[in-house]
């Protein structure tokens, strides 16, 4: 224990004196400053919007209008996800039974796709694109941490320090956790100052207003940025591994990384698109409208259980492409960050299934009164309980795999 509390600390001097983790702490307040600057500014914008749509409206007018909007929810400034799409404004069709589909919830967004857009991949691409602070860690300071890692061993065997090592009594698994343990802590406080001054800004300003259950949902966030770091910390550990110079490592790292971060996401989605394909919002539109009426009854049932069919059919895209991106650690990131800031797609989803029960409960003659209740923390926990168990597995799989690689690595 103490020879590896040594190395650790060896590790950590040689880390933290260097001019990449210098520059890497200053870039990471940058980012994560900008970010949250940025996104403060855009969930006002939206707030605005919000209240301009809902100003001097009741309840009851809300509900005669057949319109609704959700309000913006406050971490939508650290993980944006779908949260725009969810507040724009919602509306409720069919007072024209022989024209207009019964039970049709849509809403349309600027891009003019309808929410059932879900179905198309949009909204599931836009969990990619947004420069909030689950992006900046998902794409940007993943590179950083594969960066800071690529030479952990192949820079000790180019410098010929190494083989000095282990001429001495190390043994080469202690040698590795050290090596491990040592850098990600140097990573770690590297991030601090950062993750530190985004909370600080957070707390004083006016803007987002944060209760106690969303600091909570924070906290989660940034402990799953930690463990999602980890991941490609653990990957660049691995690739020094399997090569014998730095360069090669550095090469192949990067390579994986984009693959990984910026390729499978995407193609997972293309390929659900493809593999379950979904009709088109107005081609289903038509074949609704194509409905012989019979009473009133009959008719809504017909075109409600029209509806589950087609949701069920979207849903089941909707998974293909979700589990096909968890191939990549940043989608099971995004997915789980997302989630615990109420701006997923499970959050979207269960706000069209709470305005669409509502409709029907509504044109079955009971109380007109629309609650749109958020999911619990709890309920979120559980949801994102398997993408959590993931990155924990691609960092047990990859340090494994280093592990072994390293056993019969030439310290020469």
């Amino acid at each position: 224990m103490r020879l590896l509390l040594t190395l650790i600390r060896r590790e950590l001097l040689e880390d933290l004196t260097s001019s990449r983790y210098i520059l890497t702490s200053v870039l990471c307040i940058v980012l994560c400053l900008t970010s949250i600057i940025l996104m403060s500014e855009d969930y006002k914008r939206r707030m605005e919007r919000y209240n301009f749509l809902m100003a001097d409206m009741t309840q009851e007018e809300l509900l005669r209008r057949l319109s609704f909007a959700k309000r913006p929810q406050p971490l939508s400034v650290i993980a944006r996800g779908v949260d725009e799409v969810m507040g724009r404004p919602l509306n409720i069709t069919g007072w024209q039974p022989e024209e207009e589909p019964i039970a049709h919830v849509g809403g349309r967004s600027a891009e003019g796709q309808h929410l059932y857009g879900f179905a198309q991949g949009q909204h599931l691409f836009a969990l990619f694109t947004t420069p909030d602070f689950v992006y900046i860690v998902g794409v940007v300071l993943s590179a950083f941490a594969a960066f800071l890692s690529f030479g952990t061993v192949c820079g000790e065997k180019q410098t010929h320090t190494l083989s000095l090592l282990m001429s001495y009594s190390i043994r080469r698994p202690t040698f590795l956790l050290a090596k491990w343990l040592g850098g990600y802590i140097s990573l770690l406080i590297c991030l601090c100052p950062a993750i530190l001054l985004m909370l600080v800004s957070l707390t004083v300003t006016s803007v987002v207003p944060m209760q106690a259950e969303d600091w909570m949902r924070l906290a989660g966030i940034v402990g799953l940025s930690l463990i999602y770091l980890l991941v490609f910390f653990t990957l660049g550990l691995l690739t020094s591994t399997l090569t014998h110079q730095p360069a090669t490592s550095l090469i192949l790292v990067l390579s994986i990384w984009a693959l990984w971060v910026l390729g499978v996401p995407r193609i997972g989605c293309s390929a659900a698109k493809g593999l379950r394909p979904v009709q088109p919002n107005f081609v289903f539109g038509l074949q609704k409208r194509a409905v012989k009426q019979g009473s009133v009854e009959e008719f809504q049932e017909t075109l409600w259980k029209m509806d589950d069919v087609y949701i069920g059919t979207v849903d089941a895209q909707m998974r293909m492409a979700a589990n096909l991106s968890r191939f990549s650690p940043f989608a099971s990131y995004v997915y789980a960050s997302t989630t615990l800031a109420q701006t997923g797609i499970t959050d979207a989803q269960n706000f069209r299934r709470q305005v669409s029960d509502w409709d029907r409960e509504r044109r079955g003659g009971r109380p007109d009164q629309l609650l749109l209740p958020p999911l619990r923390l709890e309920q979120s926990v559980l949801r994102m309980t398997n993408d959590l168990i993931l990155l924990f597995s691609w960092n047990v799989l990859l340090f494994m795999g280093a592990y072994l690689a390293f056993l019969r690595y030439d310290v020469r």
